[in-house]
């Protein structure tokens, strides 16, 4: 028989079976069942002595329990670095590592920005050919299934070039043509400024008149002091000014040159670079799924593609408008709202202001200017808030005020490619951060707000000592989704999370007590808001920790639980020794009786604890459960455990076959009372 155990002592972990956010009925890769034992017997034997070096000394998931299971006994913690350091040294070194901590990501950051901003004419060729990429992936691999990969990846090359070059050519005659049309106007722009200051406050007049004295006597005073300058010709252009009146146009043709080369062998290679990265990730030991670049890409591609189709609608509800409205080249109207949406949040009022200057100075009222300028701010509104949400969908989570800064700080790096790149880029870096451990910050930083208040704000509420907020986020996330929801996303990642954080000496020891002490009241104001009415014959079940036990939150967990079904469960929360302990269990008279037991040096007083019950009541039903009871499940059983769980579900089932059992004697019971 396979005995598993009870892990109430991991409290966040494997309580519920599985991580947080992992897939219902999957084992994380790396937990402590798939270890040879070999190893579980050496991380054993280790965590007699100090658990912390046992989870360290395991995979990286194993350290998360072990972590898990020290958050309610902080103080074994720093158990060896005390063995080894006086105090003040260990606070010393946890100072310098916290501020290392601190400033390595600002490090980064300014040594990043400093590569950027140094290797420009490099990696700005770069940065568009892998934006072009994946924006256009998804049309490459539609090609692909009716061509050879080279021929798709050329076809969409010479699209992307074709398209570009027709943008630019006629952006650049329109814009001419507005000037031109512009100019003849000079005597209507006249008169509506001179209304405007007709119109214009005191305030206003007063301080343009400042102003122009100012002006007036800088340039004074600039005149009469600068001295006589000789007269001489005019030199001869030399060699080198000629050149470099063209330098920026061959510049400009050679950046392009790279982009469309560097375009084609990513898409023609993607698959041979994707598995190149995924292997010198290996080597950096950074976890990278091929699936997971692949499903990434495939994200990111189908955002900026929706999102472009979602401006290129814009653009032409806006071109027709202003057609409709009367002003000359709509076309181009269209065509720059289409392009300056691409800039976050500000691009749509950016491609206003334009046609509404023109509008100003041709039409001899006001109207039309208002009119167009309304309707690019109306017709945005409706992009951004009934468009966008039914083709483009949830989209990839961004928050708003991460578009923004990507804006400024591309921008501020790159100029106008670098705006116009922001929103692809940040897009990037977000899916970046979701499917790579290592970029998990960016995820952090660049993500929206939660769909509710989750566990990392209950964890922030935890941390500023505001047990108030963080019951009141508890209770309504309770009230939306139940009790076994709450425990599950809310209150045991944030143990977990607290035990990872004091591990790292990230948290103080006592702000680990409080939040254990928060959740642990927390957990029986929740049960007691969904404790069912009581009825006759309920079972009856009583939960204890092994003497010396301090782990029982896990436990606590699944007593409020089978109380939400129906049963009488109780708690004893003060755990003593094994002859204190039995009139308790005398009085209560249980029909079940589940025992925690997660740390080795309370195996015996827990075997013993067991034994003393089954002599007291041989009929008496046991569980186990506990790290410590599945290194020594089989001493569990023979002391008189019925069953040593493996999860929270594998109990919760085994009392369900319990009551089950239990029901159906009763029935026989009462009939044969009845045939006599």
């Amino acid at each position: 028989m396979q005995h598993t155990v009870l892990t109430e002592g991991e409290v966040g972990r494997t309580v519920q079976g599985s991580a947080p956010r992992a897939e219902a009925g999957s084992r994380s890769p790396g937990s402590f069942e798939d270890l040879p034992s070999k190893e579980k017997s050496s991380i054993a034997g280790a965590a007699s002595d100090d658990p912390e070096r046992a989870a360290r000394a395991g995979s990286s998931q194993i350290k998360i329990k072990a972590l898990t299971v020290e958050a309610s006994h902080p103080e074994n913690l720093d158990a060896e670095s005390q063995e080894h350091a006086t105090p003040a040294e260990s606070d010393t070194a946890v100072d310098r590592l916290a501020f290392l901590w601190t400033a390595l990501p600002i490090a980064a950051l300014v040594v990043a920005t400093a590569v950027l901003s140094r290797g420009r004419d490099v990696l700005l060729p770069l940065t568009m050919a892998l934006m072009l990429a994946v924006i256009f992936g998804p049309l490459a691999n539609f090609l692909e299934r009716y061509v050879s990969r080279i021929l798709s990846a050329a076809s969409v090359v010479f699209l992307v070039i074709v398209a570009i070059g027709a943008i630019g050519y006629f952006l650049a005659v329109e814009l001419t043509t507005v000037v031109d049309h512009v100019a003849g106007y000079s005597d209507n722009i006249g008169n509506k400024l001179a209304a405007l200051e007709k119109v214009s406050p005191p305030w206003l007049q007063h301080l343009k008149q400042a102003v122009s004295e100012v002006q007036r006597r800088v340039t004074a005073n600039s005149r009469t002091s600068a001295p006589a300058k000789a007269i001489q010709a005019s030199p001869v252009a030399s060699l080198s000014d000629s050149l470099g009146l063209i330098y920026p146009v061959l510049s400009g043709v050679v950046e392009g040159l790279l982009i469309t080369v560097l375009l084609f062998f990513l898409l023609y290679s993607k698959k041979d670079l994707r598995d190149r990265f995924v292997r010198l990730a290996a080597r950096a030991r950074i976890t990278v799924a091929p699936q997971a670049m692949e499903t990434a890409a495939h994200t990111v591609g189908r955002y900026l593609l929706l999102f472009s189709l979602t401006n290129l609608g814009f653009g032409v509800a806006c071109g027709v408008v202003t057609w409709l409205i009367g002003l000359q080249n709509a076309p181009l109207w269209g065509l720059l709202a289409f392009l300056l949406r691409f800039i976050p949040y500000v691009g749509a009022m950016t491609s206003a202001m334009l046609p509404v200057v023109v509008a100003f100075a041709v039409f001899p009222g006001w109207s039309k200017a208002l009119e167009i300028g309304g309707a690019f701010i109306l017709f945005d509104q409706i992009a951004a808030h009934v468009v966008e949400p039914f083709i483009v969908g949830p989209g990839i989570g961004v928050s708003p005020v991460a578009l923004l800064v990507s804006a400024m700080y591309w921008s501020w790096l790159w100029g106008l490619p670098g705006l116009l790149l922001a929103t692809p880029l940040t897009a990037c870096l977000k899916v970046a951060g979701d499917y790579i451990p290592a970029l998990g910050f960016l995820s952090v930083l660049l993500g929206a707000d939660r769909e509710l208040d989750d566990y990392h704000d209950f964890y922030r509420m935890l941390l500023e000592q505001d047990s108030i907020g963080a019951r009141e986020l508890a209770i309504r996330f309770c009230d939306e989704h139940g009790l076994e929801r709450t425990f599950d996303d809310v209150l045991i990642p944030v143990v977990s999370l607290a035990g990872e954080e004091r591990a790292d000496n990230h948290i103080s020891p006592d702000n680990l007590q409080f939040i254990l002490k928060t959740i642990r009241e927390l957990i029986k104001d929740l049960g007691n808001r969904f404790v069912r009415p009581r009825t006759p014959g309920r079972l009856r079940i009583l939960g204890l920790c092994a003497p010396g036990e301090v782990h029982d939150l896990g436990l606590l967990m699944l007593l409020e639980l089978l109380r939400h079904a129906g049963a009488a469960a109780l708690l004893v929360d003060d755990p003593k020794s094994a002859e204190e302990m039995r009139p308790a269990v005398t009085e209560f008279a249980p029909e079940l009786v589940c025992v925690s037991c997660t740390v080795t040096e309370c195996v015996p007083a827990a075997l013993e604890l067991i034994a003393a019950l089954k002599t007291d009541s041989s009929a008496l039903i046991i569980i186990g459960g506990g790290r410590a009871a599945l290194w020594d499940a089989n001493k569990f059983v023979a002391a008189g455990c019925a069953e040593v769980c493996g999860s929270r579900e594998e109990a919760r089932r085994f009392i369900r076959r319990f009551a089950l059992k239990r029901a159906r004697s009763r029935t026989n019971d009462s009939r044969v009372k009845a045939d006599v």
